[in-house]
């Protein structure tokens, strides 16, 4: 093992390389994602305290007269204490206003506390203009106790005082309040958040949790159960997804260990025979082929889990904890190593080391040393006729897979129907090739053609199977590349087509913290209405809505809708269908596909919605949309059937349309100033936001683009690899082909043809094969990941780009490998061994 590593060692270290890159992706995406979950859970921890449960209203808050009801309800349901949290979200921090008293009891995490050197005194706890801030906050905004901060929340700004600090909060950014003062110092009065539970010792949340729902209370239970599923629930899909692709990349890795060992063990033949000869046995000899393949996965293995480590540090730092997915916010999360996780996927590159050695064990003669010690006996390394039995076998296989629902949420059966697929592909390649040039040399025999090519078309007739190690590889990444490519220029095409549908406007705005917050007076739109240039406004509210305990909150979008042509207002998927006129009152509303999938809405029938204070109300589903913004769900209602169920009639967004022509800057200067309300909120052109959307998309998949070109590397390696064992055992017919008269640079071209020729079928097989895994791809893994759909985009220019530079670099490494190899030298030598 010891000379073929020496004789070999490029081929050897780019495939570890190559593995030790899966597994590095595997476990940077695992590790920065781990991460991120155990620091935003120990912020949930330190924000909640120890707080066994939280009351929580649908829409995020609730009247604060609740706190006296449920003080009154404490010892019938078993509450200990009942603890009122006011949550108000500025740009800088979060701000808990909180009882301190209450506090004390159930979450002591979060009691302030006053600076040793601060002349501030206890009244300080219950000022309106005093805040504490924990370390985290402290450093972030560069502040110390005793500075003044200025926080914009909304389209308000609010002066406060640092008057001490947050000892239990330290690593988190937040700041806290007397419950009383924050209500008054942010016009939150009359309102609170949530309300933090401490159980009596025989109470559990189970048993409470049957206790609410027997008394059809309206406020939602969360158990810290619930809200782990929902925190993982958030980036679930995200990751998962990153560490398929991952497993891809450590596939693509396969091949290239399996093109090693094929190679080591064509320049093994004769030791491997002679070993045999002399005495060792068959299961020997395949360990010692075994072991080659799985020393290259344990060392990929091990190189890789060092370098993930070490990427998930810079990940961290430049992209955070969610790798640009934008579902945790915060201060930086610290790095946890999950050391179970990193022994699997460095136990999964071994595992793949040992399978990329079975095609080369399956191509020996074991059985026939004498065959192998013979010279020219190149044949008795090539597989048995070729058949397509075992393909049929995968893709039924496949089929199968397809018809099943998903496990846990998650489309693992796709993801098995595209390996199977995969397989099904390249155990077809040998009776593909079989058929083709059997065809194709019974056609040149009765045409005239340059020798060189009726010899090319002869040997690819005469050893189809021979040349199936040469493309398998390639036909394996080149697919995988066109799945990708498939899949992301109809992802981004579909994306495109849709900002270009739910952005008709020219200018928009709005401000993330007047989700959860009460946002503007709806008399703006006529005060915007009246800017020169200015030719329609339209305003919306948006609400985060939980709908049930431990899924992530979907958006509700409050805004004009148009029901006698929906179209015009929603970008539906499908047919909307509109209650009948029966003399009852609906309320028409339109969900995001995701609603479809998660909660079961179908067009035409009723659904509830925890909108009033008083329980659900029902609606009626008018139709589907998509909405690629919102993976967790989203529903468009009229603003009016809005006000009339919440009573809220503020907005939180404004969308411009301006007059041909018009100077969008100079627009957005006169509203500013013609309109002060709205001074503290971001402006930005439609043209801008469809802009920076694809920029964040094309972000996203940086790592999907980095994969196509490693899969194109990897096809490219396959082939140099495959040539070179190709002219190693073919270097006695080379020889005895110079011998007759043929030329070097005629045996280069020849060399160049053989290989041309399969490229091109594999290109073509390879464009089938990823065609068809693109669709699973686009039509269940997506759907079934992030609930959303989108239509089939082929960028025929793209694909005749790398189709035609994986010809072109794939016949130069032939051709170069060839130039290596078929010296005159080495050829005459060839000549002399005959038994």
């Amino acid at each position: 093992m010891k000379g073929a590593s020496i004789q070999a060692w490029t081929r050897w270290l780019v495939a570890l390389v190559m593995v030790a890159i899966g597994v590095m992706l595997a476990v940077a995406i695992h590790t920065v994602n781990h991460s991120a979950l155990a620091s935003f859970g120990q912020a949930l921890d330190t924000v909640n305290g120890q707080a066994s449960a939280q009351l929580v209203a649908p829409l995020g808050e609730m009247d604060d007269r609740q706190i006296e009801h449920w003080d009154r309800r404490r010892a019938a349901l078993g509450i200990h204490t009942v603890s009122p949290v006011l949550v108000v979200r500025t740009e800088q921090l979060t701000v808990l206003g909180l009882d301190i008293f209450k506090a004390a009891v159930v979450s002591p995490s979060l009691l302030p506390s006053l600076s040793p050197s601060s002349t501030g005194d206890a009244g300080d706890f219950f000022n309106a203009k005093t805040l504490f801030l924990s370390r985290a906050a402290l450093d972030g905004l560069n502040v110390k106790v005793g500075d003044s901060i200025t926080l914009r929340h909304g389209l308000d700004s609010v002066s406060l005082r640092v008057a001490g600090e947050v000892p239990g909060a330290e690593g988190q950014v937040i700041g806290v309040m007397d419950i009383g003062s924050a209500q008054w110092a942010f016009k939150r009065l009359g309102v609170v958040s949530r309300l933090d539970l401490r159980l009596e010792d025989w109470q559990s949340t189970q048993g409470l949790s049957d206790a609410l729902k027997a008394q059809s209370e309206p406020l939602q239970l969360v158990a810290t159960q619930d809200r782990d599923r929902r925190m993982s629930l958030l980036s679930r899909a995200y990751r998962v997804n990153l560490t398929v692709l991952a497993m891809v990349a450590l596939l693509t890795g396969g091949f290239l260990v399996s093109t090693a060992v094929h190679l080591s063990v064509v320049r093994q033949r004769g030791e491997l025979a002679l070993l045999g000869v002399l005495g060792a046995s068959e299961s020997w000899l395949r360990r010692f082929v075994w072991a080659q393949g799985g020393l290259i996965g344990a060392l990929g293995g091990a190189l890789g889990v060092g370098m993930g480590l070490l990427l998930a540090a810079v990940l961290m730092r430049i992209v955070g904890g969610d790798l640009g997915g934008n579902y945790f916010s915060g201060a930086p999360a610290a790095m946890v190593i999950d050391w179970v996780a990193l022994f699997v996927f460095a136990m999964a590159a071994v595992l793949m080391g040992l399978a990329s050695a079975w095609l080369p064990l399956s191509q020996i003669h074991w059985r026939r040393p004498m065959a192998l010690l013979r010279a020219g006996q190149a044949e008795t390394l090539v597989l048995s006729l070729p058949t397509l039995k075992w393909s049929l076998l995968s893709a039924a296989l496949a089929v199968v897979l397809l018809m099943l629902p998903t496990l846990g949420g998650l489309p693992w059966a796709a993801y098995g129907a595209i390996a199977a697929l995969l397989c099904a592909g390249l155990l077809a390649v040998p009776w593909i090739l079989s058929k083709l040039w059997g065809a194709l040399s019974r056609r040149v025999a009765s045409v005239r053609v340059p020798a060189v090519v009726r010899l090319a078309v002869w040997r690819l007739a005469q050893a189809p199977s021979a040349a199936t190690p040469l493309i398998a590889g390639t036909v394996a990444a080149f697919s995988l590349t066109v799945a990708m490519m498939v899949m992301v220029s109809s992802f981004r095409t579909s994306v495109s087509d849709w900002l270009g549908l739910v952005l008709p406007a020219d200018l928009y705005t709005s401000s993330q913290s007047m989700v959860d917050q009460p946002g503007f007076d709806p008399a703006v739109q006529s005060l915007v209405a009246q800017v020169p240039q200015v030719q329609k406004v339209e305003t919306s509210r948006q609400r985060n809505l939980r709908i049930v305990n431990d899924r992530p909150e979907v958006v509700l979008i409050a805004k004009p809708v148009n029901l006698q042509d929906p179209m015009q207002s929603v970008a539906l998927v499908g047919l909307s269908k509109l209650p009948a006129v029966d003399g009852q009152k609906h309320r028409v509303v339109f969900g995001s596909e995701a609603m479809a999938d998660l909660y079961g809405w179908r067009v035409g029938e009723e659904a509830s919605l925890p909108l009033g204070p008083q329980g659900p109300s029902k609606v009626w589903v008018g139709g589907l949309y998509r909405d690629y913004g919102r993976q967790h769900g989203s529903v468009i209602m009229s603003t009016a059937d809005y006000e009339a169920i919440t009573g809220d009639r503020s907005r939180s967004s404004v969308s411009v349309w301006v007059e041909n022509g018009a100077d969008t800057a100079q627009v957005i200067a006169n509203i500013q100033r013609q309109v002060p309300e709205l001074t503290q909120l971001k402006w930005i052109s439609a043209s801008d936001v469809r802009q920076l959307s694809l920029k964040i998309f094309d972000r996203s998949f940086a790592m999907t683009y980095a994969l196509e070109a490693a899969a194109l590397f990897v096809a490219l390696f396959s082939v140099a690899a495959g040539v070179t064992g190709q002219l190693l055992l073919r270097r006695r017919e080379f020889g005895l082909l110079a011998h007759l008269g043929l030329s070097h640079q005629d045996s280069l071209r020849l060399v160049s043809l053989e290989v041309g020729l399969l490229l091109a079928v594999a290109v073509v097989w390879a464009s089938v094969l990823g065609g068809l895994m693109s669709q699973i791809l686009i039509h269940k893994v997506n759907p079934e990941s992030f609930h959303w759909t989108m239509n089939t985009h082929w960028d025929v220019g793209q694909w005749l780009a790398i189709s035609a530079v994986l010809l072109m670099l794939g016949v130069l490494a032939a051709r170069w490998a060839a130039g290596q190899g078929l010296d005159s030298k080495r050829l005459a030598e060839s000549l002399r061994a005959d038994w």
